[in-house]
């Protein structure tokens, strides 16, 4: 059964339906069509692009009509930091930093108590056979605990508990990058968490290897075959695409909800 993932899509919604119709996971209508084939969307739906609501609203048709899930990225965090925050003293901050990093006043608008119970339910992590997924390129994700069930249990109560300072480090470190040219680095992920190797989103392929974005369409794979890289840089011109993965090790999957951690 194939696997497929998708890098960060930034409120290009449209441009998601159409990759998705041209790797025969939806169909015309936008409906799912991709059978039993796994989708993961490693974060960052929102920010940047026009309409980060409304891809939140198509992934979150999608979960229910397939095994799609999506994984939490920083804007997610950051965009549920400032609903949560905007009305309290330390708001401002969490605000001016989401707009900062390409927040639209508009998604915010538009935010609503589903969006935010959806994003806390969001994995931070997630074993799928001998692939570890993440969103970001960082060692810190093992600041959020030693199993991967414990990384989303610590995301998700961090979403969950209006604690800003707990927020804050979360935002912290789902928004490091570019650790993992390091060998050491990788294989202290997949030693702790396990697996083979690391899919991830956060840092766009075009800024890693210095090309232009829109000359960016396939997947980097870089640190010795063991980590690849799928965001295709779509809010800064790139055309996109959906990457299948190599056949996983095994067909379970871990850590695909915080509800699978407990409490």
């Amino acid at each position: 059964m194939p696997t497929f993932v998708v890098g960060d899509v930034h409120g290009h919604r449209d441009t998601l339906v159409a990759l998705l119709r041209e790797a025969g996971l939806l169909d015309r209508r936008g409906r799912w069509s991709g059978a039993d084939a796994p989708l993961f969307l490693l974060g960052d739906l929102v920010d940047r692009g026009p309409d980060g609501i409304g891809t939140i609203d198509l992934v979150m048709r999608l979960e229910r009509e397939g095994p799609v899930r999506c994984l939490l990225g920083n804007h997610e965090a950051g965009i549920h930091a400032a609903a949560r925050f905007r009305d309290t003293p330390a708001g401002r901050e969490f605000v001016s930093l989401w707009l900062m990093n390409g927040g639209m006043p508009q998604d915010l608008e538009r935010f609503r108590p589903e969006h935010a119970a959806w994003i806390a339910s969001l994995p931070a992590a997630v074993r799928h056979g001998d692939w570890l997924l993440l969103h970001s390129d960082t060692t810190r994700y093992l600041e959020l605990g030693r199993t991967v069930d414990e990384i989303c249990r610590a995301a998700s109560c961090a979403l969950a508990s209006g604690d800003e300072a707990a927020m804050d480090e979360l935002l912290s470190v789902l928004s490091d990058r570019q650790e993992l040219h390091d060998e050491a680095s990788v294989t202290r992920l997949l030693d702790t968490f396990g697996g083979g190797r690391i899919a991830h989103g956060h840092t766009p392929i075009a800024f890693q290897i210095g090309a232009r974005p829109e000359s960016v369409t396939s997947a980097l794979a870089y640190g010795d075959g063991r980590v690849l890289n799928v965001d295709h840089g779509l809010y800064a011109g790139g055309p996109g695409f959906v990457t299948e993965l190599a056949p996983v090790a095994r067909r379970d999957e871990v850590g695909t909800k915080p509800s699978d951690a407990g409490p």
